[in-house]
């Protein structure tokens, strides 16, 4: 009673594109199971499939009660909770947090009797929501909508919980609340839990951990039972030139015996030692000189006391911060700690309410004022604004046009650019089709077809896949390294603040801590990665 059963399942799209392929497992009562890999690799398409909302090859049983297409599982549905991916996807900005519930319980034909109002209450305690009730879901952060979005999905008591990248661009905090309110109602009512992430961090979570690359299950096992697989093939960071090894940023991995002191390997290792195994061809990422030389200032960006307003909220309060040449500057914060909004400040998509701003050692009064640096400034937004209606190599050409570069000059740039950036098959394809990775390293050749000598990336790594942030992170070293710009770039995967130059930290529209990585692991000698060092700032004062 109550146990999931995964047999051979595939999901096969229009036109022969492959979803998921033969993914077999099973999950008891009261376990978590752990779906983890890259968008693309197959995990929501399987999630998809057990939830009974697309068609499948193969055969799931729940419950007791087996299906083989929608139709058939319309009859175990009403076990089934299902959150899609995306932050607060099933949410209606115009309703209050109070009037979600209610709307949720009627959908489900739940009666509002005492019992519910106490296990309702109950579950806003969990989520941190009970002081929000009349909070319209619009104005709730990021880390909220999350929270509501699985109450809401919680409502009904489902026996079998789906939850597809639930903390996909959720902050580190606002993930150990959510994964305390899994464990409780886990142990509580014996729910089966499936779910998805990108964050390998949320590994030790989970019972059994399936991962997921080129649209199969690749290694299934706890935690660390699949780390202990690659211990063999991680080293310390030693040259290699063999087919047969992949030499990192502080790692390396091979598949054959190296004289080095072996590294204690990570759930990360694992998608590396794969893509060794199954003779994987990274692209060799390059960056070549700037055809201008600049004289760029020692002091990029300065800010004094930038203050952004919303009503009565205070989104920024009163933040200085600089960014310094050939700088790499990391911006970390929660939902709703005002990263976006101060980066949108610095491009001008926000006024500023209060503040002194020099971009370039200019001044920054007016938007004529930022209107003479455009050349000179790079942005990637969160979700790679980019028009899905024309290929890459139209939307490069837009974009040089943008900044009235001549169509001879701009050709060359963006075959140069492809080639060295690794994405020239795909230079006639369009955005949609394209893998995220590849679409990333796209975003950041539009961002820099211009030149510029500063970048502003805003949660550019959110939803790839380990290989292509280890990859992205290259392409910005090399940047650094062979045009001297300057980058101000916000994550929520905090493992990549390691290649930071600098961390600035951001709590509730405050800047509360900035330093190098270095000093903050003296000043925390016990944290044992970058995580640690972020909660432990943001759990002052809470206790």
């Amino acid at each position: 009673m109550g146990n999931l059963d995964v047999n051979n399942v595939s999901v096969v799209y229009r036109a022969g594109k492959i979803g998921i392929r033969d993914a077999s497992f099973k999950a008891k009562e009261g376990e978590i199971i752990g779906f983890i890999g890259a968008d693309g690799t197959g995990k929501s398409s399987l999630m998809h499939a057990i939830a009974g909302v697309i068609k499948f090859e193969g055969e799931i049983s729940f419950n007791q009660y087996t299906y083989h297409s929608p139709s058939v599982a319309e009859k175990v549905k009403k076990y089934i909770g299902f959150m899609p991916q995306g932050l607060g996807l099933i949410l209606y900005d115009t309703l209050t947090v109070e009037e979600h519930l209610d709307f949720f319980a009627n959908i489900h034909n739940i009666k509002q009797d005492k019992e519910f109002k106490v296990y309702r209450d109950k579950l806003l305690h969990m989520a941190g929501l009970s002081k929000f009730t009349q909070r319209e879901a619009g104005h709730l952060s990021g880390g909220m909508r999350q929270k509501l979005s699985l109450i809401c999905t919680l409502i009904h008591k489902p026996k079998l919980l789906l939850l597809d990248e639930p903390t996909t661009g959720v902050d580190p905090l606002s993930r150990l609340e959510l994964w305390d309110i899994l464990d409780s109602i886990r142990k509580e009512e014996g729910t089966v839990i499936v779910v998805s992430t990108a964050y390998m961090q949320e590994a030790s979570k989970m019972e059994r951990l399936l991962l997921f690359d080129d649209n199969r299950i690749i290694a299934v096992g706890s935690s660390n039972e699949l780390v202990e697989s690659v211990r063999d093939n991680t080293y310390e960071k030693t040259p290699c030139e063999d087919d047969d090894c992949l030499e990192l940023h502080n790692v390396t991995y091979s598949l054959k015996p190296l004289k080095a002191k072996h590294k204690e390997p990570t759930l990360e290792a694992i998608f590396f030692v794969n893509a060794l195994k199954s003779k994987k061809k990274l692209p060799k990422i390059s960056v070549s000189k700037r055809e201008k030389t600049l004289n760029i200032p020692d002091i990029v960006m300065e800010a004094k006391g930038l203050t952004k307003r919303f009503g009565d909220f205070v989104a920024n309060d009163k933040i200085d911060m600089e960014l310094k040449r050939n700088e790499i500057l990391g911006l970390f914060g929660a939902n709703g700690a005002g990263k976006t909004t101060f980066i949108k400040m610095l491009l001008g998509l926000y006024p500023i309410d209060e503040g002194e701003l020099k971009l370039l050692s200019h001044p920054i009064r007016s938007g004529k004022d930022r209107q003479k640096l455009k050349s000179q400034i790079g942005y990637v937004s969160q979700h790679f604004a980019l028009y899905k209606n024309m290929s890459v190599r139209e939307n490069l050409l837009y974009f040089a046009n943008i900044h009235q570069i001549p169509t001879s000059e701009a050709l060359k740039r963006i075959s140069r650019y492809a080639e060295e950036l690794g994405f020239a098959d795909y230079l006639d394809a369009m955005p949609k089709d394209l893998p995220l990775g590849i679409n990333q390293r796209f975003s950041i050749a539009a961002a820099i077809i211009h030149e510029p000598v500063v970048l502003f990336l805003d949660e550019p790594t959110s939803g790839v896949d380990v290989i292509a942030r280890y990859q992205f992170w290259q392409l910005l070293k090399l940047l650094k390294k062979e045009w001297g710009i300057s980058i101000l770039i916000t994550t929520h995967y905090m493992s990549e603040a390691e290649y930071c130059d600098r961390v600035v930290l951001l709590k509730s529209g405050k800047k509360i801590a900035d330093d190098t990585v270095e000093n903050f692991y003296k000043k925390h000698p016990n944290a044992h990665n970058f995580e640690e060092i972020f909660l432990e700032y943001y759990r002052e004062g809470q206790n």
